[in-house]
């Protein structure tokens, strides 16, 4: 049996590793030049730099194995320490060694009303870790009792503002208006969990896993644009188009998974299964910019390494790139303040300005020289689903039927977290080979 996997962002490798476990033979298709999409890496005064994707939860048991397999076994401590603009004062979200104390600070960030909505919520997740994913069935039930609110009508301030947004915004480039109690478990797993981070880095987990291509059951097909998937009416086989340097070609499969985001995918299917196609783009995505900076002196404290800002500015949030690194800055521009002012044309130099502007009063940057600078700017950057998104997912999987061996999935399935994406490749490759070996 041949396999194709189209994508080679986190759920193409994913789906990749799965199918060779299984001793499937598998060509993964990704468009760029590197596998690694949204958590790729760039170089950057000759150090390799992760975009997305960093911090491993120490409940990321599916990729944790995947990492051992690759042959990486090094990890280091990454912690927590943050602040957060608050009616204009830096109010300090959590302090390392301080449990109590930001225990009581949550609580105040949440108000009783927070508390008292969430708690209940927190308390499902960490009975059963499996609940705290899109679709799960814990939050498919509130989904059908409250996604006619978004979580702006659900919960109040000042949740809202100080808890609830600084996830919304990170996770999926949205604000509470935005998005859905019955997604919003996938959020809430991440905030009760506790992370880490690879030595090397995601490049040196991207570098082990592309040593994959030499067992002779994956091979890694970069600069390769998918363009269509058909059947073959003589063979039956699954064709799948594809461009490699302005020339189109085509080759033959058993089965077909597509890693892609819901909206790329739905390019593909416009012709093919157009309903299909026109609930595929129901899955909103928001952009996301990211610039990582290097300056001459540290820019952070060790006691202060991040600050998260409010919806009036278009700087999510400004951190250190690790706990070592107090000289790098990560800078991130999401939510709806961001749109407006960051685009797909705007010149990175004016972007990592105005994070230097707005993070400036706060750290040691405006005198401090800036070496250099590498930045993304990602239009499907991050996926803030659909309210009712299970019915969603039912839909489209009941459209998706009539193209047999085709499976589907990414961020939009489990949710966006590296682990969810595991978790959802997983289950399409079980589900697509059935009890094939």
């Amino acid at each position: 049996m041949r396999v194709a996997v189209i994508g080679g962002g986190i759920s193409g490798i994913a789906s990749a590793f799965f199918l060779t476990q299984r001793n499937i033979e598998v060509d993964l298709y990704e468009s760029e030049e590197r596998i690694g999409g949204r958590i790729g890496s760039e170089q950057l005064l000759g150090r390799w730099l992760d975009f997305g994707g960093k911090n491993i939860g120490k409940n990321y048991l599916l990729f944790r194995d995947f990492v051992q397999k690759c042959g990486v076994h090094d990890y280091e401590y990454f912690g927590f320490n943050t602040s957060q603009m608050i009616d204009g004062r830096v109010v300090r979200i959590n302090k390392e060694g301080a449990k109590l104390l930001n225990t009581i600070r949550f609580i105040g960030l949440c108000g009783f009303d927070g508390i008292r909505k969430l708690y209940p919520h927190v308390r499902a997740i960490m009975k059963d870790r499996r609940m705290g994913v899109l679709n799960s069935d814990y939050f498919n039930r509130l989904a059908e009792q409250y996604d006619h609110l978004s979580l702006a009508g659900y919960l109040q301030e000042p949740c809202l503002s100080h808890v609830v947004r600084p996830v919304t915004v990170r996770m999926n480039g949205a604000e509470p208006d935005e998005c859905y109690l019955g997604n919003f478990g996938s959020n809430l797993a991440l905030v009760l969990d506790s992370y880490e981070q690879l030595k090397s880095g995601m490049h040196g987990m991207l570098d082990a896993f592309q040593a994959f291509s030499g067992t002779g059951l994956l091979r890694i097909i970069t600069g390769h644009r998918v363009t269509s998937v058909s059947r073959d009416p003589g063979t039956g086989a699954i064709m799948v188009g594809y461009q490699q340097g302005g020339v189109q070609e085509s080759a033959g499969y058993d089965r077909v998974i597509s890693a892609l985001p819901a909206g790329r995918l739905s390019i593909l299917f416009e012709g093919l299964l157009p309903e299909a196609a026109a609930l595929l783009r129901r899955v909103r995505y928001y952009p996301v910019a990211v610039a990582i900076v290097k300056y001459a002196r540290d820019v952070f404290q060790q006691s202060q390494r991040a600050m998260v800002f409010d919806h009036s500015f278009p700087l999510s949030n400004a951190g250190a790139y690790g706990i070592n690194d107090l000289d790098l800055v990560r800078y991130t521009f999401s939510g709806r303040v961001s749109r407006s002012v960051v685009s797909k044309s705007t010149k990175p130099e004016d972007v990592v300005a105005l994070g230097e502007q707005i993070a400036g009063p706060y750290f040691n940057i405006h005198d401090n020289t800036r070496e250099s600078f590498a930045y993304r700017y990602i239009e499907e950057g991050l996926c803030a689903y659909s309210p009712m998104h299970h019915r969603l997912l039912r839909d489209i999987d009941k459209k998706l039927e009539p193209f047999a061996g085709f499976g589907a999935t990414g961020d939009y399935r489990r949710g966006a977290s590296i682990e969810a994406c595991f978790r959802a490749a997983d289950e399409c490759v079980e589900k697509l080979l059935g009890g094939v070996d």
